[in-house]
């Protein structure tokens, strides 16, 4: 990092050694640059009053007359012969007026390397103030968004049709999930006694006090509640765990529907709960003994 002192101790630019290297083989050829030019020929700068651009190296003839000058200059700047005036600026302060239209450059001392300079006298000229380079003052079209949105293969129009695509999509999707829970929702109705149980159906066949094993997880217990129970729909069983694999304490919402340690009581839907010969695991026991 180089700091403010250091910097102080640092050639500028122009002493820098290696910039003067890539300044003299950029300009080692400068002057002899025009030594193949055809006898008669010069190569001159043009500048214009009222354009920033400059045009480098035009080709010129020394017999040219300034009228024949001008008329070149018209294709570059645009400006009208009648409205230009030509100066040759041929060096430091030294600048002559073109005035005499019937003289060529020649009699003006025009060589190779100088530069011609158009006054635009044109007060209408479309030129000034900036009006052939600014480009914001060009009136830009803007198409308005009805237009716009009837044309076809745009890109609006390509993201408007992959958007109704998805959409379309969507709709069938939820249609066709709609018509499978229908169609599931018929047969459990018809096949699976156990989602419409009534209390009494599910304390006949759920009895309390008696083993069974519950998923998630294959939990034994024993089955203490059967019936309904707050904020929740449907028939659900409440089971005291052999092992602190639950969520409660027999209670739910407040309202206690069995009592057993924290963490040994759950609520289980019917679905998800068998009753049978499930005695309480051994911890110590092999896995074979199971």
């Amino acid at each position: 990092m180089v700091t403010k002192e250091m910097s102080k101790h640092m050639p500028t630019v122009h002493q820098c050694q290696e910039m003067i290297a890539v300044r003299d083989y950029v300009t080692a050829r400068d002057d002899c640059r025009f030594d193949g030019l055809a006898e008669g020929n010069l190569r001159l700068d043009v500048a214009h009053s009222n354009l920033e651009q400059r045009w480098h190296d035009i080709l010129f003839n020394d017999d040219m007359i300034v009228m024949q000058v001008k008329e070149k200059l018209y294709r570059h700047g645009g400006t009208p012969v009648a409205w230009q005036e030509l100066y040759l600026r041929r060096g430091g302060n030294d600048t002559i007026f073109l005035m005499d239209d019937s003289k060529t450059l020649d009699y003006y001392g025009a060589r190779s390397g100088m530069e011609i300079f158009i006054k635009d006298l044109d007060p209408h000229s479309i030129s000034k103030h900036g009006g052939l380079e600014d480009v914001s003052q060009v009136e830009k079209y803007v198409m308005p968004d009805e237009e716009y949105d009837k044309m076809r293969n745009t890109v609006r129009a390509q993201k408007r049709a992959a958007q109704e695509e998805e959409a379309a999509r969507k709709r069938a999707e939820a249609a066709a999930a709609d018509e499978g829970t229908e169609e599931n929702a018929g047969t459990n109705e018809s096949t699976t006694g156990p989602m419409v149980l009534t209390v009494e159906e599910a304390a006949a066949a759920f009895p309390l006090g008696s083993r069974c094993e519950c998923d998630p997880g294959a939990r034994r217990g024993e089955v203490c509640h059967v019936g309904h129970i707050i904020n929740a729909k449907g028939i659900w069983i409440g089971v005291r765990l052999d092992e602190p694999q639950g969520q409660n304490d027999g209670t739910k919402d407040g309202k206690a529907y069995f009592e057993c340690q924290p963490k040994y009581g759950c609520f289980v839907r019917p679905e998800n709960v068998r009753v049978g010969d499930f005695p309480e695991r051994d911890p110590f026991a092999s896995d074979d003994d199971f």
